[in-house]
């Protein structure tokens, strides 16, 4: 039988991963420690369970182990990735061969993916034995393995695309952490049946509403935060003359809209809608407040063309952190339409308060970052751990707080935002106070940035039309 190479439509960069990817010892290690596991324990499990049980176990068996192979192992595959190609020095040498720093970050990021899809193959004949048990939701349980494959692959592109990073914390350290908590929760939710009482499979039957509206939501998250990782760490290897900025905010332009829109209807809900469009707006914000990338001259060109409306979007769309800051103005904006559509019934301010320090929280790290004047790419690395320490902070605070007597102690450190938020639960000011205090805030942070952005921007604008006279 003669073999075939892999074909030429695919990317090179993908191929060079497969191959040295399924070499390695840890995706062999994964795989047959698989294969070994769930054939031992399942053959065991069906031996010993009761004929009542016995399918529910088995599906349990699969959905743990396979979790743990695709949400924890192969997404840590990922930490290196594009670091060991920085280290390397490599980046350069595959520039030269033609390939964009978006199809060097999707290569790795395919190849992990890929071989994540062989694993899940893999487990079929598994769930073939699983089904002559008995009791088996079929559509439910082949949804749910659906998704935690699609997991995996919005876990790698996180992982993928802070590899990229040169803060060996936000690399390393955080996905190390935060990947075994995450895929424990998940299977503490799959054993005790989080989901409406049925269990997991029972949930992702979609014969409720509840459950599509859920599984779409949660595809589309999935896939809105993969691509801004990915995008990530394009930018991040990438030259400066290469624009990925343009086409991020576009696409967030129109999530934003679509949050709004939906937002705005009366069936959702308006206590978790500060978080929904929070949800949309961190990996921008995240993005184009911390952009590092100097606006280029051909970028520029581009859009100077096309006249003055040209350059208005290029106020907007123009790589940096200024334009990126004039453009999270417009999503604000947008943003603020449903909050002030949709308000809740009761007439309370949580509604306002909520959405204010969410707002003030994605600000100040970019307030911090720029006060400080930390250039390169380790702004994108620092805004991202600014925001998660002042999560943390604010958290041990209340914490603190909520010990002692005076509970006015709190206000000392209501400049950090998610403090505010503690604020309101902890109750012991009226909410009126809390939410002129958040929108003081706001203020502040937003005239800081603003300041700095019309400055910033005009210098880019300046220096490049003096290059351009005097070319």
């Amino acid at each position: 039988m003669h073999l075939f190479d892999f074909p030429d439509r695919l990317s090179p960069m993908l191929v060079k991963e497969l191959r040295q990817g399924m070499r390695t010892k840890a995706f062999v290690g994964v795989f047959l420690a698989l294969q070994i596991i769930l054939g031992v324990i399942l053959l065991s499990a069906g031996a010993a369970a009761s004929s009542d049980d016995a399918g529910s176990t088995i599906s349990n068996i699969i959905f743990i182990f396979f979790s743990i192979a695709v949400l924890i192992i192969q997404p840590m595959r990922g930490i290196s990735s594009l670091s060991s190609e920085v280290k390397g020095n490599t980046i350069d040498m595959m520039v030269l061969t033609r390939l964009s720093a978006w199809r060097i970050v999707t290569g790795k990021w395919a190849s992990i993916v890929s071989q994540s899809a062989l694993l899940l193959v893999t487990i079929i004949p598994y769930l073939i034995l699983r089904y002559f048990f008995g009791g088996m939701n079929l559509i439910g349980e082949i949804i749910f393995l659906a998704i935690l494959f699609l997991s995996s692959a919005a876990l790698t592109a996180v992982t993928v695309g802070l590899s990229a990073s040169s803060s060996v914390i936000l690399r390393s350290v955080l996905p190390m952490i935060a990947l075994p908590i995450g895929a424990y929760s998940l299977l503490m939710a799959l054993m005790f049946g989080a989901f409406g009482g049925g269990g997991m499979s029972t949930f992702f039957a979609l014969d409720t509403e509840e459950s599509r509206i859920f599984v779409s939501i949660y595809l589309a998250v999935c896939a809105y935060y993969g691509f801004f990782m990915l995008s990530t760490g394009t930018s991040l290897i990438a030259p400066y003359a290469e624009n990925h900025s343009t086409l991020r905010r576009v696409i967030s332009l129109a999530v934003t809209i679509i949050t709004a829109v939906l937002g705005s209807m009366s069936f959702t809900d308006t206590e978790a809608l500060p978080f929904f469009i929070t949800l949309v707006l961190l990996p921008v914000f995240a993005i184009s407040l911390s952009e590092f990338a100097p606006l280029a001259a051909p970028t520029y060109r581009k859009f100077a063309k096309r006249g003055p409306l040209g350059q208005l979007a290029g106020l907007f769309l123009f790589p940096g952190w200024a334009s990126g800051f004039f453009f999270c103005l417009v999503l604000t904006a947008i943003s603020a339409v449903s909050f002030l559509i949709n308000r809740p019934t009761y007439g309370g301010s949580e509604h306002f308060i909520y959405g204010l320090a969410c707002l003030a929280g994605l600000l100040f790290p970019a307030v911090i970052i720029n006060v400080f004047r930390i250039n390169g790419p380790q702004r994108v690395s620092h805004f991202i751990l600014i925001l998660l320490g002042s999560i943390v902070l604010a958290s041990v605070l209340a914490g603190i707080t909520n010990s002692l007597s005076n509970k006015d102690v709190l206000w000392l450190f209501c400049w950090i935002p998610p403090v505010v938020i503690f604020l309101e639960e902890i109750g012991s000011t009226s909410n009126d106070d809390v939410l002129v205090c958040s929108f003081i805030i706001c203020i502040i942070y937003i005239s800081t940035l603003l300041l700095r952005a019309f400055q910033a921007y005009r210098k880019s604008i300046t220096d490049i039309r003096a290059n351009s006279d005097s070319e």
